[in-house]
Formats: structure tokens, sequence, C-alpha cells
């Protein structure tokens, strides 16, 4: 495991993930355009501009917004445009740095329509893309990606982005020289080449946090300078997940579908068992994670919340999508523990239920206090069982030996703990008093 470094000419990911947070904090919401002032925004460094309306052009519309952009603004669109769609009839140019974020709740979506690239940048600042689902665009100019392609030296950022089915002739979904990606997911692009472009080039950098790069025509990822990865799933792209001629950094747990991301101590070859992409909720669709995924469970320092703005668990889960159908495991514990004379060794017992058929173990401990002279002392006993539970009840069985005397008849502790859970499994727990009476075996 190796952690982020930073050097001169490199993206800092901490730096890259804080740039949109700044700009927004220090932006206020303009007030609207006084009916004397010519028809457009007044834009300064920092402001705020909402968009109105999902037409592709005109007053209020997101083509008039980013025509008349100066550079550093961000913008926004009105609520009643959530879970929209722009479908776009021409490329939008962005000749200045921007931010454009959608709606949290359901996001905005920009459809090319499988006839335009959805964006081309002029300039070689940054731009930034939040809570939006990039959706088919295509370039049929022999240049690449059919969603966004910018021009030397300017950087990408994605926060809780879809970029899905868009084509191109050679990378199929972004081409720029900086990319970093938090939160999101790349999906289902087309390379439309023989030879296996990426969905993804970054010239220069690449930074992949909590992200999911996957089932893509071509390679997933790929580039020639600098490759960061921190908690993510790269799976079945039918060329290679990476083609990184770089250097790599690896940074807690990640995931890859076949063994060209990094090696054995980087990333878990393994598949990530995802689901078709579909809304599960949140501004764009996401992979999610199925019953006996590897990605569940293993992270450890992930963004805390998921593409979809759901709560992560701790530990939480690799990529874009938290897994959040838990298997319940409901414990009980009977009232009585019998116990054999002659050896004071006593039984345990209960039952399980499972929401789904899962394989686990039960850790049991009995704990009785004995009253030696004036004093007291513990007589407890532990051990740690097979268990196979489903919905149906089904009952459990612990023998318990005393490390050291006998149990009597009389009050115990008895506590109960599921361990060794699958990642999908959310842990149990039972407490009870339980009594302790002779076996007549």
């Amino acid at each position: 495991m190796r952690a982020f470094t930073t050097r001169a000419g490199r993206w800092p990911l901490a730096l890259t993930f804080a740039v949109v947070g700044a700009l927004a904090a220090c932006a206020d919401d303009p007030a609207g355009p006084k009916r004397s002032a010519p028809l457009k925004p007044q834009f300064a460094a920092g402001d705020v501009y909402t968009v109105t309306t999902t037409s592709d052009t005109g007053g209020g519309s997101l083509r008039w917004a980013l025509s008349h952009a100066t550079g550093g603004e961000t913008i926004r669109f009105d609520p009643s445009l959530d879970g929209q769609t722009i479908n776009l009839a021409s490329t939008l140019i962005l000749p200045v740095s921007v931010t454009i974020e959608g709606p949290a709740a359901r996001g905005l979506t920009i459809n090319g329509g499988k006839k335009i690239r959805l964006f081309e940048m002029t300039d070689t600042g940054w731009f930034s893309f939040k809570n939006l689902h990039l959706k088919d665009g295509k370039s049929h100019d022999q240049r690449p990606a059919g969603a966004i392609l910018t021009g030397n030296g300017a950087r990408v950022i994605l926060q809780h982005v879809t970029v899905s089915g868009n084509e191109s002739i050679g990378p199929s979904a972004i081409y720029a020289y900086d990319v970093a990606m938090s939160n999101s997911t790349v999906s289902g692009n087309v390379s439309q080449n023989s030879f296996p472009y990426s969905a993804v080039v970054a010239i220069r950098n690449l930074t992949l946090v909590n992200s999911t790069v996957a089932n893509n025509v071509g390679n997933g990822v790929s580039g020639s300078s600098y490759f960061a990865l921190r908690n993510s799933v790269l799976a079945n792209n039918t060329g290679a997940n990476c083609s990184y001629a770089g250097q790599t950094v690896f940074e807690m747990k990640n995931i890859s579908s076949d063994g060209t991301c990094g090696g054995p101590n980087d990333v878990i070859v393994a598949d990530p068992k995802l689901a078709a992409l579909a809304d599960n909720g949140g501004p764009g669709p996401t992979h999610a994670l199925v019953v006996g995924s590897p990605a569940i469970g293993i992270g450890v320092g992930c963004q805390p919340v998921d593409q979809r703005y759901v709560p992560r668990d701790t530990p939480c889960d690799l990529g874009a999508y938290e897994f959040v159908d838990a298997t319940v495991v409901t414990l009980t514990i009977d009232g009585g523990a019998a116990a054999i004379q002659n050896s004071g060794w006593a039984t345990a017992t209960g039952t399980v239920t499972c929401s789904r058929v899962e394989s686990m173990e039960l850790a049991v401990k009995l704990t009785q206090a004995q009253k030696t002279g004036r004093g007291t002392v513990n007589v407890d006993a532990a051990t740690t069982i097979p268990l196979d539970c489903s919905p149906t009840p089904r009952p459990w069985s612990a023998s318990m030996v005393p490390s050291s005397g006998a149990f009597q008849v009389g009050y115990a502790a008895a506590d109960a703990q599921t361990v060794n859970v699958p990642g999908w499994v959310a842990p149990a727990t039972a407490s009870r008093q339980v009594k302790i009476y002779w076996s007549k075996k």
C-alpha cells in the first residue's frame, strides 16, 4: 500500500477536490439582471449563475450562460430542472474555466443524442462537472472523446458524475491532460476503432477516488505520466482495465477484474460483481454492488458519501456505489442452559434468523459469578461455532467449557455475536441472563 505524494507539476489529490468547494464557498447568489440591462448574465470570477430552462439555446439556457462566462463562475440549475435533460443540437464550447453543477437530488442529464460531442474546452484552465449525467455524445470529426475534449493543459474534475454511452473513433468518453474523478462512474462508452483506445485518457495525471470504470468497449483508463487510485473499481472493459505507462500510486484498496492496474500488493484482482448500470437514485445512474461482491466492506478512508449522496458505512465499499441492502441477522438466546453435574460444562442455545441465506460464525460467551467465602469468582467459557441461517429461524447450540472451575446451578450472563461475517452482512449481537440447571442426561 503506497501513500499519495505531491511533486512539483503534479496535481495534488487534496487540492484537486478542494477547488470546487473553495470556489462555491466564496460565491454569493447574484441578484437577477435588471430589466434595463442587456440580456446576458453579469458574471464575475466566483459568481454563481442559475440556468432556468432545458432549451438548447436562448436566454436562461446553459449554452447562453457559457457564452457569457469570463472565467471562474459556477453555473447551477433552477430546482425545477432537477432530474431533467438538456438535448444538445451542437457541441457546448467552454472558452474559459467554469464549474457546471447539477442538482444533487436527481442531477441533470446532458444528452448528445449520438450526434455530437457534448463539451469542448478551448482554454488551458480547469473545468469542473458535478451532479451530472453526460450521455450519448459522439465524435464525428476524427478527434477523440464523445463527452469531453480539452485543449492543451486543461484539467477536468468530475464529482458525482456519470459518463455513459459516448462514442468516438479514438478514446471514447474523456480526453484531457489532467483528469480527477471522485464518486463518479464511467460506463458503456464505445471506442469504434479496433485498436483498444480507452474510455478515459489523461495525458498527464489521472486520479480516481471511489469511482467505477466498467463495461466500456476498449480499455478503461490510460495515460503516460501519473496514475493515482484510491478505493476504486475497474472492471469488465473489453480491453485492459488500465493502460498506464507512468508512475502509479495506490492508496487503501482497489479492485480490477484483470491484472493490468497494478501488482498483487496494490490491487485486488477479482470480479467486483456489478449490477447493470441503472437508476439507483442520486444525480446519475450507477453500478450497484450485488451480494457477494468483494468490494463490499473493505474500503478505508472513503469519501463520506457515495455518488448518490448515500452515507458510507465503516468500513466502506469500493467504487462509486455504497451497498445498502445488508443481510439482517436476528439472534436470540434461550433462557436456560443445561449443565453436566460431574464436569460443570454447560450448553447455551438459541435461534438465528437472516433476511437471506448466509453462512458465518457465532461467538458465544457464558459468565457466572460464584461466591467463594467472602468474595466472588467468575467462571466463564467462550467458544465459536459455525452458523448457517435463513429467513426461517434456525436453532444454534454451543458447548461451553469453563477455562477454570465449573458452572453451578444458578444464573449466568450469556452473550452471542456474529463474527467473520461477509461485508454485506450486518453484524448482530444478543445478551441475556440465563438459568443454569443440571441436565437429566
